[in-house]
């Protein structure tokens, strides 16, 4: 066999002469593996790499070239160093000298650094270049494979949806580049929790999923879900300040809720929504929460229907001056006469309602039929006004303002004999977008309440910065006032504060005689609770009544 640095008898051959100095490694071998020819090139390999690798790998090309196979192109990885050399070869057989002797004449190129180069390309197109986590391209190719190996072998795997509750908040206090520093962080905080062979990736903005591959049913991704929100517990340090990372988890799985991969991912996100609407933290898909599905398509035909039917109602619940007794406004509460279920409450369809475009038909029917009610107990000389709530998508409504100063004028309702809700937990993460849309229906001149104060985490400077007129608070504190030194204690300081920003204050919740005394003790302005009355499908308010009726 040919030595290092040896020349050969064939090198005088015009063609193998040709190809000694040049950049390309040029071998030639004969049928039982002897190297005749090597150029320069190619011996600088041998001698740096193991040659009975380098050989072994072109008798497997000598021996694949045939009669319809005029040449052979391969690839081979030489040598244990890391990056291996990468060579690419095209070989094909070679009668040297006319001897009749079939050998292999093999030309290759080094290929290392241009295998490298399309080795980071393939990493860049399958993986997110912020986080460095699998993207939807690869996360794909793995759900398809995933799904093979679970119908093949008859067992399930699931699709986990994460989406980072409050996250454009983050962007909106900080910047970008705080909420990109957490997106970095997020991806091995939630890899920590799960197996090795689990997929994590980003497949959007602040939205992660999780692959749990065959076999993994339910109870083995609840299991994971739970250990992901324990440790987004633990505060991240952005830019040298902690940050809370709460998320919202959708669960699927295959085969019980989809038999394809869109399917999979699609229902998944579908569940995720629906723990982002419902708080709910993880929620496993449900075919109730699913707009694509038949039975809510069914729904939302039936919402419509009894929209423009009027098989919708409004039940009202009087607030009482805890001053004076009488009824200083009433809260409208919708309802829903379904055919089949029964009397809904707002539960049961607004979010139906939310994710089929159907909540501004439902305001302006709420709208028309409270403000028609309140122009009627005017008529009797009564002064008391209707609250309304609000969702977040309805206060985002540019066109709400107008729609409720022609709901106004329809009705000859002063704007101050409307108040509009919404809860506070509606508003954390969106304080910024929601004073704005605050102000724009402050100028019609109705009033602004947040409703449940005490059950979110507006904060002090939040909540002066807001256009408002009234704050209600929390039920559940208000029920305790009697019995919790902290909840007299938190009541107390809600209407010192409420009081000290210029707002009224309403209690929510007032069961009995005991807390309407504790709270006008306190100085609470209105009440509101079964003490005083229960929601009531039609309400008579007069001028000197003090009751509903």
């Amino acid at each position: 066999m040919l030595e290092t640095g040896e020349r050969s008898e064939v090198e005088a051959e015009p063609l193998l002469e040709a190809l000694e100095p040049a950049a390309l490694f040029a071998l030639l071998i004969d049928a039982t593996g002897k190297v005749i020819f090597a150029n320069a090139r190619a011996r600088a390999l041998l001698a740096s790499q193991s040659k009975s690798e380098v050989v072994a790998h072109l008798q497997e090309q000598l021996r694949a070239l045939g009669r319809e196979t005029p040449s052979v192109q391969s690839e081979q990885a030489i040598g244990t160093a890391r990056p291996p050399v990468r060579v690419r070869w095209t070989t094909t057989a070679y009668d040297a000298r006319g001897s009749g002797e079939r050998s292999l004449l093999a030309i290759g190129h080094d290929a290392t650094e241009e295998h490298a180069r399309e080795q980071e390309l393939m990493s860049l197109a399958l993986h997110d270049p912020l986080t460095g986590l699998p993207n939807r391209a690869l996360l794909a190719d793995r759900l398809s494979q995933a799904l093979l190996t679970a119908s093949r072998e008859s067992v399930s795997c699931a699709v986990l949806v994460l989406d980072l509750d409050r996250f454009k908040s983050l962007n909106d206090r900080r910047g970008h580049g705080a909420g990109d520093d957490l997106l970095r962080q997020i991806g091995p905080r939630i890899q920590s929790q799960l197996r090795s062979a689990d997929t994590v990736a980003r497949v959007g903005g602040d939205e992660f999923a999780i692959l749990l591959p065959p076999p993994s049913d339910l109870i083995a991704a609840l299991a994971a879900a739970q250990k992901v929100r324990s440790a987004l517990v633990t505060p991240f340090i952005v830019d040298g300040r902690q940050e809370i990372a709460q998320a919202s988890i959708g669960i699927a799985i295959f085969p019980e809720h989809a038999r394809d991969a869109d399917g999979l991912r699609r229902v998944a996100d579908v569940a995720m929504y629906a723990a982002k609407r419902g708080r709910r933290e993880i929620a496993v898909y449900d075919p109730h929460d699913d707009l694509a599905s038949p039975m809510v398509l069914e729904q939302v035909s039936r919402l419509q229907r009894a929209i423009s039917a009027n098989d919708l109602s409004l039940e009202y619940q009087a607030c009482r001056d805890l001053r004076t007794g009488s009824v200083a406004r009433a809260e409208a509460l919708l309802r829903w006469d379904h055919p089949t279920r029964g009397r809904l409450l707002p539960d049961a369809f607004l979010p139906l309602a939310e994710h089929s475009g159907l909540t501004k038909p439902l305001l302006a029917w709420v709208l028309s039929h409270a403000l028609s009610d309140c122009a009627s107990w005017r008529a009797l000389g009564s002064r008391a006004g209707v609250s309304v709530n609000l969702t977040l998508r309805d206060l985002m409504d540019p066109e709400l303002p107008a729609m409720t100063a022609a709901a106004l004028a329809s009705t000859d309702v002063p704007p101050d004999s409307l108040t509009f809700e919404l809860n506070e937990r509606e508003i954390v993460g969106e304080v910024h977008r929601i004073e704005r849309a605050f102000s724009a229906l402050d100028a019609t001149g109705v009033r602004l309440a947040i409703d449940d104060f005490g059950r979110g985490d507006l904060s002090i400077r939040s909540l002066r910065e807001l256009p408002l007129d009234e704050v209600k608070l929390d039920r559940q504190t208000v029920g305790t006032l009697g019995l919790d030194d902290r909840s007299w204690s938190f009541v107390r300081a809600g209407i010192d504060l409420g009081h000290d920003l210029g707002l009224q204050v309403v209690a929510k919740g007032v069961e009995d005689m005991v807390t309407s005394d504790l709270l006008t003790r306190l100085g609470c302005d209105v009440g509101q609770g079964y003490f005083f009355a229960k929601p009531l499908g039609s309400l008579t308010i007069g001028p000197t009544m003090g009751t509903a009726t």
